[in-house]
């Protein structure tokens, strides 16, 4: 799993971006010809080779990336807009994709990439809610509670270790009955889904 930080962005830049603004055309910046032509996105094939209607996205754009590897990224972009590379092929900076998605969709989001042709890509990303949670182990949580116990899964095993207060209050949040799952990032950071029943 790579990481990688984006280059800081001006007060006015983030402004704009968060005002759901293109900081590029608002501040006079020319865009890309290939950029402009932004051709009608078919289904995006995954990295896993499924294919996603990009109805199915919360946001679903095209860009010019000269310098991307391979024809399939996968990376999630957390709340302070540092990316987390899940599926790369090399190390390029993954910016231009998480740029054109963020003039769509503020983070944390979770986005898929694939090559169209040349250096044309589509991008498809879906919002996501995260939460710190503080397990040593795993890479997926999931939590039921029906009211009267609980049980705790660890990558898919029920496990006695100590319930991690975090997930407990997400579900409590949702209702009286509720199913916690939740998906490591990176370190103690998680994307969480909360279902009440």
């Amino acid at each position: 799993m790579g990481f990688f930080r984006r280059r800081s962005e001006t007060l006015n830049e983030r402004l704009l971006r968060e005002a759901g603004l293109d900081p590029a055309q608002a501040l006079g910046d020319p865009q890309p010809e290939a950029e402009a032509r932004t051709p009608k996105i078919g289904k995006v094939v995954l990295p896993d080779g499924s294919h996603v209607d990009p109805r199915q996205w919360d946001a679903a754009v095209t860009v010019v990336a000269p310098g991307l590897a391979g024809d399939q990224v996968r990376f999630t972009t957390i709340p302070d807009g540092d990316v987390i590379v899940s599926d790369e092929t090399g190390d390029a900076d993954l910016a231009p994709l998480a740029d054109a998605v963020e003039r769509h969709l503020n983070p944390p989001y979770r986005a898929a990439a694939s090559r169209q042709e040349g250096d044309l890509w589509a991008v498809g990303a879906r919002r996501i809610q995260v939460a710190m949670v503080p397990f040593p182990t795993g890479d997926k949580l999931e939590l039921s509670w029906n009211g009267a116990d609980a049980e705790l899964r660890v990558d898919g095993e029920p496990s006695d270790a100590e319930i991690p207060p975090e997930l407990v209050e997400l579900g409590r949040a949702a209702g009286a009955s509720y199913f916690v799952e939740a998906l490591r990032i990176d370190g103690d950071l998680w994307e969480v889904r909360v279902t009440a029943f």
